[in-house]
């Protein structure tokens, strides 16, 4: 029984000087976490576990070097630092290119300055590091490539979540707008002249000038046109609308206003209209040219006539939720009767 437990707890050993040595690797790419206390560690566990491994680490070209250096106090080779400072910044200037986003490129930068500073102030020596092999060339390349594949799903949907965010804040700003509106009109809601006159649109200018809709809260109140974008949909972005709006001609947003369509009554506070939609997020398949895919058929942002806007699940399929098809460059309005109905459901 005795000698079963000493096998066990040197099998134990054994997985955490491994798990160390992982670890260690990690840090060599990973400025944030250290590399020789792990790598120390190690020797520890293998030290209690297997002379023969332990052998190994110690005699490694690259990992050995890290335990001498550290046990003999001749500091850390100026290669590393400078090949580390490198490494570091190359990869800061990538994840900012890749999230453009000011507090990351801040945060980045802050992390960046801080331990460059930080490796600049380390013991320095100028013996040469040993190169890599092949084999462990390979084994760190595939280590960064798991953690690649691990990271990168999770910064994309907290990307996507970020996006979803500004089009729910952008649709409470149009809400407060229109509230404006209604209080400088008696009650009533921007109607939609001409021939889409009660007939839901997304459209809030037309050819000549002619605003339309929630265009108004545009030229009367000087909301910006860049609300009316939704940085999830890809062919109306706020950027899009905003230089659209500087233009001449038609301009289409990223929501469809449902104005009078669906038995919704021009007086706003109108009985009938408790707990009906108003707005939400223009989803659209085109027959032709680029298609209109906000929150990629996941999701849609809905606007209520009492002000507060709800995130509702959404597909693909034209009318089975929010979703509706149109033919691409034309302004005829899809029926819109199901996906208000379903907006409308509780």
């Amino acid at each position: 029984m005795r000698l079963e437990r000493s096998q066990f707890v040197r099998q134990v050993y054994l997985c955490l000087g491994f798990l160390c040595v992982f670890l260690g690797i990690v840090g060599i790419y990973l400025p944030l976490m250290p590399t020789t206390p792990f790598l120390l560690l190690a020797s520890y566990f293998f030290g209690r576990s297997s002379p023969r491994f332990l052998s190994w680490l110690e005699g490694n070209s690259y990992f050995g070097e890290f335990l001498r250096n550290y046990r003999s106090g001749i500091g850390v080779p100026s290669e590393i630092v400078f090949r580390s400072l490198g490494v570091l910044w190359v990869g800061i200037f990538v994840s900012m290119c890749l999230c453009r986003h000011s507090l990351a490129w801040a945060f980045l930068c802050s992390v960046g300055v801080c331990v460059s500073v930080h490796l600049l102030s380390l013991r320095r020596s100028s013996r040469r590091p040993m190169r890599f092999t092949l084999i462990e060339l390979l084994v760190s390349m595939g280590i960064i490539a798991v953690l690649a594949s691990m990271l990168l799903p999770a910064l994309s949907k907290a990307r996507e979540k970020a996006r979803q965010t500004t089009c729910m804040s952008n649709l409470r700003q149009i809400g407060l707008g229109l509230e404006m509106y209604v209080d400088d009109n008696h009650g009533l809601i921007p109607n939609i002249s001409g021939a889409y006159m009660g007939v839901s649109i997304p459209i809030v200018r037309m050819y000549g000038g002619v605003t339309f809709g929630l265009g108004k809260l545009i030229e009367q109140y000087q909301i910006s046109p860049e609300l009316f974008g939704c940085p999830s949909n890809p062919s109306r972005s706020p950027g899009y609308v905003k230089s659209a709006w500087q233009g001449h001609g038609v301009v289409q947003t990223a929501y469809i206003y449902r104005e009078t369509d669906y038995e919704f009554e021009p007086l706003k506070s109108h009985e009938r209209n408790s707990g009906k939609a108003i707005l939400m997020d223009f989803s659209c398949i085109a027959a032709s040219g680029t298609s209109i895919v906000p929150h990629g058929y996941e999701s849609v942002n809905i606007l209520y006539s009492d002000g507060h806007v709800e995130r509702r699940r959404n597909n693909s399929v034209p009318g089975a939720l929010y979703t509706t098809s149109t033919p691409s460059g034309s302004v005829t309005v899809p029926p819109c009767d199901e996906i208000w109905a379903n907006a409308d459901a509780r």
